[in-house]
Order: structure tokens, then C-alpha cells, then sequence
């Protein structure tokens, strides 16, 4: 029945061009020159693509205007008549970047019992939907064991729409090749996906709920549940990049989020559970923005390279070591919130404290560098363990102060160093637990206040406010325990430092 209505169709248009007036005025994507867009269309377009019957006119069927007529444009005049497009690329004047043709084959993944698709290169093979060329497919159902697996050398956005994936044989999502990866989340849906404890030996090179070999790019507004069981709830063999959407990894065995390139997250909320790093790269991580909740078995976030912060808010609720950047690791913006039983933000070469504002709860040293510590803004309240960690551990003795606030409780800590230091900074002995601790001028003006939420034996104090040569009082519960005058630009007043002495206390 089908093949009749087709020769129907394909008749219908092989008459209505037969009839064509020479000098009809141009309507593209209007193939048999009746005026409209129809159906009729479409079969003289796939009659032409078949080598049915040659177009006489091939530039209103050419509706990207890339001077060709192929499955590109047929996807575009079916795409116009399913209203996924008002317009063809034609119409506004500018032909279809060839950078940009995989935009114009735009599919449909259907789920459920029965697994349909459509778009160019999307078939069914079981349980699994196969992606062969590049497109923009939207994936709506439920699929209770099977993945969508990408090969290709175009590029390939997916759209979740609504879906559910679980795969009890490998991922749930597979880019095995792709020029680029991109996942849409779409406005106000909440997708699932979910991966086997084990992989075949057909997806052993995959290593995550939803994995990519190559770029990877996430964003949209909606809401994406992954539940990992094998390894890692997201994985990428080249950069990762996170713009928004509302990310939620229930559970990964090994990291969260992992990738041998760059990581990047721009904005979206991202609430992380892993048994080892919530995030982990070879490379650099970069936070612009966003708002991240991590618990972790080991590091809350790990990088091989370098860590930047420049803005977002980031809380690791639990960690064995809170942040840690192998080389350099640098805030220059947004708020931190670290809770660690060992370290809590790590360097391994540079720490670099520019601005934002920083919250440490740690057992070991919450500042923590192998090699230099520079902090030159910011504001920061952060607690270590006792003697012999403490409130700032900088290994090489470079330790330079040129801006910013910081409290710093711990056992001891290491002095900041003053032929480098531009603001002065003082070495007092540290609070007990729940202690009003308050610092006034000689005025009997606060310049700094907090509520010690962990007992040391050393607190480290720098200020803006505190200026050299002048005289401060420091108060315990409303009871001056402290008088010092910054004669120097380290004023060591009590407490203990690093391969030195100490004394005092409240």
C-alpha cells in the first residue's frame, strides 16, 4: 500500500513539473511550482534523490544553497513540513557553512517497546540505536536495556528529552567517534541514565554512564539523573564542558566526572556523590560559574595540571583531600566551602589566593602547597588540624602576602614571608572551640571578628585593616586575652610556626 501511495505521489509530481511554467517565479522548497509546500514536494525530492526523474530546477530544491541538492536538503523541506523549521537556510541569503551542514538533519530517537528513529544515519539494531552520520536528534521514552552509540566523524547533538536509558551490558550513552559530542538537556524535563556493573567486551572502551572519545559538551534546562555502577558517572577522552543544566551523579564507583583534557564549567547546579574524585582530569578544571555540591571518597576535585576558580560557588561536603591542582591551583573569584579529612585546597607547585570567599574545615592543613603561596584579596576562615598540621603549610617558605583577609586556626602554620609580603600579618595564639574572637584598633574599633568553629593553637591573621606599626587588642568571649604591635610585617605574637617555636595562649 505504501509503494502505491508513493507512485501516487511521485506521479502527481512528475505531471505537475511536466506542466511547469519556464518563468514561475522561484518558492523554495515548492519542487512542483503549485504554490505550496506539500507532500508532493517531498516525493519529487525523494524521487530525485533515487534517480527516479531528474529536477529541471535544482535550485528550489537546493534549500541550504550549498549548490547541491542531497539528504541535507530533504531533511530540511521534511523538517519544514513536520514545523521544525519556519524558514530554509536559502531563504535568508546565507548558505549553510558546510562547518554546519550536520545542523540541518534533524531526527527523532523514540524509546519504549518499540524503538523508532528518523534523520540520516540513525537505525535500530536490537536495543541499541546506532548514529552513523552527523545531526540533531531529539531522544524522548524509555529504554529498560539498550544505549544510543555514536560513530561518526560529523558532529552530533542529543537532545533529552524526557528519556530514560539503562544498559545492563555497557553505557548508557556512547560516543565511540564524533568530530564533536553535544548533550542538550531540554527545558523542565529530567532524563535518566544508567550503566551495567559490567561491560561487554564489544564497549570495553568505554568507562562511563555517558562517555565520549572526543569533545564533550553539556547544557540546557532541564535535569539529568546518572547513576554509575561501573566506573565513572561521566567520562571523556578529550575536554569536557559543562554550561548549565541541573546535573545529578547519584552514584559512581570511581570519579564523578572524569577527562584527560580540560574541564570546564561554565554554569548549571551539579550535585556530586563519587567513591573516589568528584572530579578528575589529566588536565586543567575551570570554574566561571555554577553552582557545585560534592562528596567524594577521595579528593573532592583532582586535576594533574592546573585548578582555577574564577566565580560559581563550589561545597565538597566530603573529601579526603577537598581540591587539589597538581601545578598551580588559583582563586581569583566565587565562594568555596571545603570539608576534608586531610588536606583542604592543594597546590602542587603555586597557590594563588586572588579573591572570593573561602570556608575550610579540614583534619590536616587547609591551605596546602609544595611550593609558593601568594595571596594578594580575598576573604577566608579556615581550620586545621592540631600540631604538627595547622593553618597554612607552605613547604618551600614562600609564603607572600600582599592583600586580602584571612583567619587561619590550626596547630601551628607557616610565617608569610616579609621581605615579599606589602600587608602585614600576625601570628597569635589560636582560639578554643565557639570563641567570640574579636580584634580592635587602639581605638576599640573592630577591624575583625568571627566564631571559632574549631579549637588551635595558632591563629594566623592578616588584614587590610591591620596596619603597620599600630597597636591591636584581641579579645576571647568579650575578655582581652592579646596585645601586640605590628612592628614588622609579620608580627609573631604567639602560637607556633613551622620549624620554630611558640607560646601563649588564651
Amino acid at each position: 500500500m505504501k509503494n502505491k501511495i508513493f507512485l501516487v505521489l511521485t506521479l502527481a509530481a512528475t505531471l505537475a513539473f511536466s506542466s511547469m511554467p519556464a518563468n514561475a517565479a522561484v518558492m523554495y522548497g515548492d519542487l512542483n511550482s503549485d504554490g505550496g509546500i506539500d507532500a508532493l514536494d517531498i516525493a519529487a525530492m525523494k524521487s530525485s534523490l533515487l534517480g527516479i526523474f531528474t529536477i529541471s530546477d535544482t535550485k528550489v530544491a537546493d534549500l541550504n544553497g550549498d549548490g547541491s541538492v542531497d539528504a541535507i536538503d530533504f531533511a530540511l523541506l521534511k523538517s519544514y513540513l513536520l514545523g521544525y523549521i519556519s524558514t530554509f537556510p536559502v531563504d535568508t541569503g546565507t548558505p549553510v557553512d558546510p562547518e554546519d551542514a550536520w545542523k540541518e538533519n534533524i531526527g527523532k530517537i523514540s524509546l519504549d517497546s518499540t524503538i523508532t528513529c528518523t534523520g540520516k544515519g540513525a537505525a535500530v539494531s536490537g536495543t541499541t540505536v546506532n548514529i552513523t552520520s552527523g545531526g540533531d536528534f531529539e531522544v524522548v521514552g524509555t529504554l529498560t536495556n539498550g544505549m544510543i552509540y555514536v560513530n561518526t566523524a560529523e558532529k552530533v547533538k542529543l537532545r533529552l528529552n524526557g528519556c530514560s536509558i539503562t544498559n545492563s551490558n555497557g553505557p548508557a550513552i556512547y560516543f565511540q567517534n564524533a568530530d564533536k559530542a553535544f548533550i542538550t538537556i531540554e527545558k523542565g524535563t529530567t532524563n535518566n541514565l544508567a550503566d551495567a556493573k559490567t561491560y561487554s567486551t564489544v564497549n570495553s572502551e568505554a568507562d562511563a554512564v555517558l562517555f565520549s572519545n572526543d569533545d564533550l559538551e553539556i547544557k540546557g534546562a532541564g535535569t539529568l539523573n546518572i547513576t554509575g555502577n561501573f566506573k565513572h558517572g561521566i567520562s571523556g577522552d578529550d575536554d569536557i564542558k559543562i554550561e548549565n543544566g541541573n546535573i545529578i551523579i547519584k552514584s559512581a564507583p570511581s570519579d564523578g566526572i572524569h577527562c584527560n583534557n580540560t574541564i570546564k564549567i561554565t554554569g548549571g547546579t551539579l550535585n556530586i556523590t563519587a567513591a573516589s574524585d568528584c572530579i578528575d582530569t589529566d588536565g586543567d578544571i575551570i570554574i566561571e560559574n555554577g553552582t557545585l555540591t560534592l562528596s567524594a571518597g577521595d579528593d573532592g576535585m583532582h586535576s594533574e595540571a592546573a585548578m582555577t576558580f574564577n566565580g560559581g560557588t563550589t561545597t565538597v561536603l566530603k573529601s579526603y583531600e577537598g581540591i587539589e591542582g597538581k601545578t598551580v591551583t588559583t582563586v581569583n573569584n566565587g565562594t568555596i566551602n571545603i570539608t576534608a579529612t586531610e588536606d583542604g585546597l592543594c597546590a602542587g607547585k603555586q597557590l594563588v589566593i586572588n579573591g572570593g570567599n573561602i570556608e575550610i574545615m579540614c583534619g590536616k592543613d587547609p591551605y596546602d602547597s609544595n611550593g609558593t603561596i601568594t595571596m594578594a584579596g580575598g576573604n577566608a576562615v579556615i581550620y586545621g588540624g592540631g600540631q604538627p598540621d595547622g593553618c597554612a603549610d607552605c613547604d618551600t617558605n614562600n609564603f607572600t602576602i600582599t592583600g586580602g583577609t584571612l583567619a587561619a586556626v590550626g596547630g601551628c602554620t607557616s610565617s608569610p614571608t616579609a621581605s615579599t609580603s606589602k600587608q602585614c600579618s600576625a601570628i597569635l595564639a589560636g582560639p578554643a572551640l565557639n570563641a567570640v574572637v574579636s580584634i580592635k584598633n587602639s581605638s576599640g574599633t573592630e577591624i575583625y571578628g568571627f566564631t571559632a568553629k574549631k579549637a588551635g593553637a595558632t591563629l594566623l591573621f592578616t588584614s587590610p585593616a591591620l596596619v603597620s606599626g599600630q597597636t591591636y587588642n584581641m579579645y576571647n568571649n568579650g575578655k582581652l586575652t592579646k596585645t601586640f604591635t605590628t612592628s614588622t610585617m609579620v608580627t609573631s605574637a604567639g602560637g607556633y610556626i613551622f620549624g620554630g617555636g611558640g607560646g601563649g595562649g588564651w
